[in-house]
């Protein structure tokens, strides 16, 4: 079977459809997770990562890695292969990278590598069965959208990070229809939509952290002996 064709990954948000609203949204729900982030080195990859900022975390520094030439990146490098050491990163940023690979596991793998325990993942990406998977298949947006099939659902990603030994903490839908945003008001559209319709969502955005628990191995206990059967305890017949 013929693999599904994708265009390559934009170098700004405004080359996606309503991509300055998409990066703005997002990057308030980075405002509020950032706090709580910690380390020494953040990776973020490809130029819509790049765009978003983390600087109210408590990570000390970021490097930007491209996987096409874009200006200010820091190196160039293959995000299926990464050149860093098991371990060395503290946390890392997927702004539709999976959207736009044809390997998004071999990714995910890659970047579970790479991070150390406890370390923290942000992925977001197109929801295929909302407004953007029906927006791809039109010819006006078919080159500035990645193909329906390399969308991936929320759902099925959150099983992806399971497998590879994530804890999902938090998760977001963002980037809902016209329609509900004149059916309902902000407050409310914030407060239900994410909750009871998170498939109308155009965007998701997931904060994961790679959890590994010690396996404490049970001791062997030792048979205790019955104390009726020492000699000393024998019963005396009278």
């Amino acid at each position: 079977m013929k693999a599904a064709s994708t265009p390559s990954a934009p170098k700004n948000w405004q080359r996606l459809p309503c991509g300055s609203q998409l990066a703005e949204q997002l990057q308030q729900r980075l405002d509020e997770w950032a706090p709580s982030l910690f380390g020494f080195n953040l990776l973020k990859i490809d130029a819509l990562g790049a765009a978003l900022s983390l600087d109210k975390s408590r990570i000390r520094q970021s490097v930007v890695m491209g996987q096409q030439p874009f200006e200010g990146m820091d190196l160039l490098a293959d995000a299926a292969a990464m050149p860093f050491a098991p371990g060395s990163l503290d946390a890392c940023l997927l702004a539709h990278v999976l959207d736009y690979s044809a390997h998004p596991h071999a990714i995910l793998r890659e970047t579970e590598i790479a991070l150390r325990d406890d370390g923290w993942l942000i992925v977001t990406g197109f929801n295929p069965y909302s407004s953007a998977g029906l927006a791809c298949a039109l010819p006006a947006l078919r080159h500035r959208l990645p193909s329906w099939q390399r969308m991936l659902a929320p759902g099925r990603l959150e099983d992806w990070l399971k497998l590879l030994g994530f804890e999902v903490i938090e998760r977001d839908y963002l980037g809902f229809t016209r329609v509900m945003r004149f059916a309902l008001p902000g407050q409310w559209r914030g407060r239900l939509c994410p909750r009871f319709c998170p498939s109308l969502a155009a965007v998701y955005i997931i904060l994961a952290r790679k959890r590994r628990f010690p396996l404490t191995p049970v001791r062997e206990l030792k048979p205790v002996r019955n104390a009726l059967t020492q000699p000393g305890m024998a019963r005396q017949r009278e």
